[in-house]
């Protein structure tokens, strides 16, 4: 059998990866935080429904921590707050050849698996598909397909390696030029979506529909643009206010990912995403009242979790 690809934290966006490198007979090899779960589902697979409607059952997984020799390449999708603890987990099956390909959202996580894997291997990207994995064996497509991966200097074979299988896997692949760019606009986006689905409980096509709401996420990405702006960070596209209309049209059944974490008693990634867009518009003196808000909103919904 040929060198598998690791996927890292099978959540809603790892098997989104899973389910698209299965359909392209390609071996994929799982690495969960928990090894029980983690040979369940390597054992039982999972069951995809598309936005269609139509199931089909991904399986022919490993279990990573059967793996004797490196992946082919690994495509880390974890919380940016796990970042560091996933790259010790999985330093074992890196091998000098792998790309490693980190799709995380927030700021800041590119860090860690540069110093990690060295600039050579590490490939940071960004996706734009919506997914729900409500319960271990079941994932929900619910639209998207575009993963963004940007180019820095000696990335190269990295670069191609990951962009090769996520396009055999049936993702429409964007390089960038700038990392910078790629990740302070998904956290724009994120900004604007994720912390007001959460806090209201509400599908992201209610974003769009419901006029209050549409005015929240608007205000609220108006602010991470300007604190973007204010700090020196070019953002991908001048018409950001109708992408993130269209994104929520396009997804109207999404629970994006702070929703799920906060359904499941898991911390969100509010920290990573809010965080430093708050800061920046501190530092830069950008009033960012919204974003505050949602923040401490988040906040406060996190330590009732944390409560017995």
């Amino acid at each position: 059998m040929s060198e598998p690809i690791l996927v890292v934290g099978p959540g809603a966006v790892g098997l989104s990866l899973t389910a698209g490198l299965r359909r392209a007979g390609l071996p994929v090899a799982i690495l969960g935080r928990d090894g029980a779960a983690e040979r369940r589902l390597a054992r039982s697979g999972f069951t995809a429904t598309s936005p269609d409607g139509r199931t089909e059952k991904i399986a022919g997984l490993t279990s990573a921590r059967a793996l004797k020799s490196p992946a082919r390449a690994a495509f880390f999708c974890v919380k940016s707050g796990d970042a560091r603890r996933a790259a010790t987990a999985a330093r074992r099956l890196i091998g000098t050849g792998t790309a490693v390909v980190a799709l995380q959202n927030g700021i800041g996580h590119e860090k860690v698996f540069r110093r990690a894997f060295g600039p050579k291997r590490t490939v940071i990207g960004v996706c734009y598909f919506a997914a729900d994995r409500s319960e271990p064996g079941s994932l929900k497509l619910n639209g998207g397909e575009d993963v963004l991966l940007a180019r820095r200097p000696g990335n190269e074979n990295a670069l191609e390696d990951a962009r090769v299988l996520l396009t055999s896997a049936g993702f429409r692949v964007h390089l960038k030029d700038s990392e910078e760019g790629m990740l302070w606009t998904k956290a724009a986006f994120n900004a604007a979506v994720n912390p007001l689905g959460a806090a209201c409980a509400v599908e992201s096509g209610r974003l769009e529909a419901d006029p209050a709401l549409r005015e929240v996420a608007l205000a609220a990405l108006g602010e991470a643009i300007a604190a973007a702006a204010a700090s020196g960070h070019r953002l991908d596209y001048p018409d950001m206010a109708d992408k993130l209309m269209l994104s929520c049209r396009n997804a109207p059944r999404q629970r994006n990912s702070m929703l799920q974490d906060l359904a499941a008693g898991r911390r969100t990634e509010a920290r990573a995403i809010l965080g430093p867009l708050l800061l920046a518009a501190k530092r830069r003196g950008v009033p960012a009242p919204t974003l505050e808000i949602l923040s401490a909103v988040i906040a406060r919904l996190e330590r009732r979790l944390a409560k017995p």
